[in-house]
């Protein structure tokens, strides 16, 4: 069973949003850029730990303490929350890692 197939057997929280619901630092996973868009303001990312699927990461996902969206590059090692928002695997907390 994939990380996102866990977070879609978990029932939500009281909370409508669940990008709200409360992260852990073991639910942070591994990830590679795979396409940036930076007119548009967003990213793919790939991970061997969710195979086969390529997880959107919004601008605003990206955490402050990292680089900015507009220095990302395809093929940069990155650190990411999974969550799924609206029924879609979504990146957050997204930080760029040597």
């Amino acid at each position: 069973m994939g990380i996102f197939d866990q977070l879609r057997s978990t029932p939500l929280s009281k909370s409508t949003n669940p990008v709200e619901e409360t992260k852990t630092e073991k639910d942070r996973v591994n990830g590679v850029i795979i396409h940036v868009d930076k007119k548009e303001g967003y990213a793919f990312i790939t991970s061997k730990d969710i195979p086969f699927t390529r997880i959107f990461m919004h601008w605003q996902g990206l955490l402050q303490d990292t680089l900015k969206f507009l220095e990302l590059e395809k093929g940069m090692k990155v650190e990411f929350t999974p969550v799924i928002v609206d029924g879609k695997d979504r990146a957050i907390k997204v930080k760029v890692v040597n």
